[in-house]
């Protein structure tokens, strides 16, 4: 008798269940099922993992909305998501067969309310967020707390005022919650900013918080050598940040070492000081650390005594008749 050796067959197809596109898809939102529908393809093919980083990439998202996805999937039954250490890493079994026996999404653990007891006692009021939208619900899970019903008011004039799609709300609220930001006075800075920009769709939203952050990078590196806290950050120091990097177009490595040069002289690091260093480089076309070097090895000139012009005759004394006038030896 032979033995047939079998090697693994890499489908070309992802298989998603009638069940799933007829009740689980109406009521996701399309970054979630992009996650979901990526994973089990990768599942069917066999693969040992993939990174949070590269579902973001190839889906064009933020790592931020694939873990959202994972944390969504999870709590309706559809995948089993597990942290096996430390590092953040997660274990994710598929487990659509066993969810689709009863396509129902379940209820969260504080509404589950049994038939004798909801009928015994009397239904407690729901929110009024989660009574006008599931966008205002899912902006206060990602702000902590209730919103207010003038907070809640103030998102949907967003949605109106602004034409904002509710994928992009979303962003702009992870955004600012990922800044601290969570005050409605921020919030809505960042929502006027965005409509100016013509920020309207997700893919937008997404390219404007990839640069923001890229600037972010640079400005942290400069925060952290001042002891300034990101968050504690006064708007005219944000700004003379701004003017350093976007307007002078000075390198972090420029601005740090005006920073030293500000340290070494006042014993200080000055923010204005730094300022007047950086503005005198422009003038001088100073660039980069090369740039100085030559600078410094340039001679000096010397400033030139200037001689004053006379525009009177100097009167001529006999010092010796003065001396007998004096001493009253002309007498």
């Amino acid at each position: 008798m032979s033995t047939i050796m079998l090697r693994p067959y890499k489908t070309n197809t992802v298989t998603l269940s009638a069940s799933f596109v007829d009740y689980y898809l109406p009521k996701a939102r399309g970054e979630y099922v992009k996650v979901y529908i990526t994973l089990l393809r990768y599942t069917q093919m066999g693969e040992d993992g993939v990174t949070t980083a590269f579902l973001a990439e190839i889906l064009g998202l933020l790592e931020t909305d694939v873990l959202k996805a994972l944390t969504y999937w999870d709590e309706v039954g559809l995948l089993s998501m597990k942290t096996i250490d430390a590092y953040g890493n997660v274990s994710i079994e598929i487990k659509e067969c066993q969810a689709l026996v009863s396509p129902e999404l379940p209820k969260k653990k504080t509404e589950m309310v049994s038939a004798s007891e909801a009928s015994s006692e009397p239904k407690p009021a729901s929110s009024p967020v989660e009574d006008r939208s599931p966008l205002l619900h899912e902006i206060s899970m990602l702000m902590g707390r209730p919103l207010s019903s003038s907070d809640a008011e103030k998102f949907l004039y967003f949605k109106e005022k602004y034409h904002f799609p509710e994928e992009v709300i979303i962003l702009l609220v992870q955004h600012c919650v990922s800044k601290g930001k969570t005050s409605m006075r921020y919030i809505e800075t960042v929502a006027i900013s965005w409509d100016s920009q013509g920020i309207k769709t997700q893919e937008l939203a997404q390219q404007n918080i990839r640069k923001h952050e890229d600037k972010w990078t640079n400005y942290r590196k400069v925060l952290t050598y001042l002891g300034i806290s990101e968050k504690d950050i006064p708007k005219p120091q944000e700004d003379l940040l701004e003017k350093w990097f976007y307007t002078y177009g000075f390198t972090t490595e420029m601005i740090l070492k005006a920073c030293d040069i500000s340290f070494n002289t006042l014993g200080k690091v000055e923010m204005g000081y730094i300022n007047g260093i950086l503005r005198a480089w422009l003038k001088d076309e100073i660039k980069t650390l090369e740039d100085l070097e030559k600078n410094e090895r340039k001679p000096r000139k010397t400033a030139q005594k200037k001689t004053v012009k006379k525009d009177f005759t100097e009167r001529e004394y006999d010092y010796d008749e003065l001396e007998r006038k004096l001493l009253g030896w002309d007498k």
